[in-house]
Parts: C-alpha cells; structure tokens; sequence
C-alpha cells in the first residue's frame, strides 16, 4: 500500500510541474496574447497607445523644430515613422539624441514605461538605440526674407553688443546664394548659411586673424560661436531673431539702411 502510494504522489508532482512548466497566455492591450515562459524573461508586448514598444523603431527626425501647443508655447521636433509618412510633432525629448537643425536624421528609438507617472505626465520615455545616418539639407538659395538683406548686432543673449577697440559694429550680410559675412568686431568672417522657411544652418566660419583689444575679443567670440549654435530664424520687422536648437533666443539683429557697410 506504501508502494502504491507513494508511485500515486510521484504522479502527481509529475503533473504539477509540467503544468508549471507550461506557458501562460497573458491578455496584451491590442487584444492579442503574449506566452510568458518559464524561464523568467518575459515575451515581447505589441506597441500601442500608450504602451511601451520594446523593439526598437526606425524614425527620420525633421530638420528644423516647429511651434507647439502645450502648457506653454514651447517647440518640438518632427518626425516620420515611414518613409512616405506624414510628418508628427514629438513633444519631449529623445535621451541620447543631440537634435542638429538643418539636417534630416534617422534613428532607431525605443519607448520605455516611466514607473509611477503624475497624472499629467507623459507615461513614456523615448530612447536612442542608434543613430543611423545624418543629411544635411542643402539649399542652394536662401529664403527671400534673407536673401540680399543686411543685419546688424542689436543685443545678444548673455553679451554685450559693442566693446571699445571693436574696428566696426557686427554685422551679417547674406547674399542671393548661400553664404553669409560681415564684420564680427575685430576681423571679417564668412560662411555657408542653409536655410528653410523656420531653420538656418551656419557652417564654420572662416575670418581674418587681425588682434584686437580683449574686450572686443571677446564680443568676437561670443558672436562667433552664437552664430554656430544657431538653428531657427524669424523676421519680426526691422528684426532678425536667430534661436538656437532648443527654441532659445541667441541675438537680435536689426535691418540695415541700404548702403550701410557689411
């Protein structure tokens, strides 16, 4: 009877493990079912609304940023999910990913769950897998609102404008093509400039390598490398406002008298 028992409880526990062993059928949000395995890694989930999407997606981000509407006016990127897709506004930021006006950039993203989001918060979090390729977007003539237009210093975020020692105001003259120079305190400089109907690309600058006084120096520097970080552009009047990649105000240029020196 022992024996008998005993082979019975062997069965049993026999049973009960390939049970276990089995997969388990999990209710995804699209509707469908995932197979959890018994080895401990979980199945991958379909994306959808709001769920996170654990394999990596192929987008081409935009080369300019554009406005939104959010709590505040605010810019974001835009981005293709496809290649003959509509462009979508992405509001937030992508971890890992350095945004470069002017250029058109393709990338492997991944969405993340954020633990416990506010109410108001978003419940996602975009990743960088990889970056795939970066275009630069030539343009062989400028917007007619550059184009031919000279500018001159007005105020510049975190600098002064004029300096003693500077040989002449600071300057930008574009012209009909696709170059942009003037006068940036001490020395002439000059450079590719690409630009669309809300971005602007500023190459590096080539300039004279006059000395000057290091007050006039410096506001040759502060223009210089403002000038390279800048992304966006608007004319608002007599006014040329030129915005960094993130939507901040680098400098104020105003319109120069025709015949005034570039």
């Amino acid at each position: 009877m022992a024996i008998v028992r005993a082979a019975a409880l062997a069965g049993a526990c026999a049973a009960l493990a390939a049970a276990c062993a089995a997969p388990v059928a999990l209710p995804t949000p699209g509707g469908t079912t995932a197979s959890l395995p018994s080895g401990g890694t979980t199945a991958s989930l379909p994306s959808g609304g709001t769920t996170a999407s654990p394999q990596a997606m192929r987008w081409t981000i935009g080369p300019a940023l554009v406005d939104c509407a959010g709590v505040a006016p605010t810019v974001c990127m835009t981005y293709r999910d496809s290649p003959d897709g509509p462009s979508k506004r992405f509001f937030g930021d992508i971890e890992g990913f350095e945004f470069r006006p002017g250029h058109e950039t393709d990338v492997l993203v991944r969405q993340v769950p954020i633990p416990r989001p506010p109410a108001d918060a978003p419940s996602l979090r975009t990743v960088l897998v990889q970056e795939l390729e970066r275009r630069p977007i030539m343009s062989s003539t400028l917007p007619p609102a550059l184009a031919g237009t000279t500018w001159q210093l007005a105020s510049m975020r975190g600098a002064p404008t004029a300096a003693a020692g500077a040989r002449a105001p600071v300057t930008m003259a574009f012209d009909a093509g696709s170059r942009v120079s003037g006068m940036s305190g001490v020395n002439r400089y000059g450079a590719r400039v690409d630009a669309g109907p809300d971005w602007l690309h500023v190459s590096a600058a080539l300039s004279t390598r006059m000395a000057g006084p290091p007050e006039a120096m410096e506001l040759e520097s502060a223009f210089l490398s403002r000038l390279q970080r800048a992304g966006g552009w608007r004319v608002d009047g007599d006014r040329l406002r030129l915005f960094d990649a993130k939507g901040l105000e680098l400098m104020v240029l105003r319109r120069a008298a025709p015949g005034s020196p570039s």
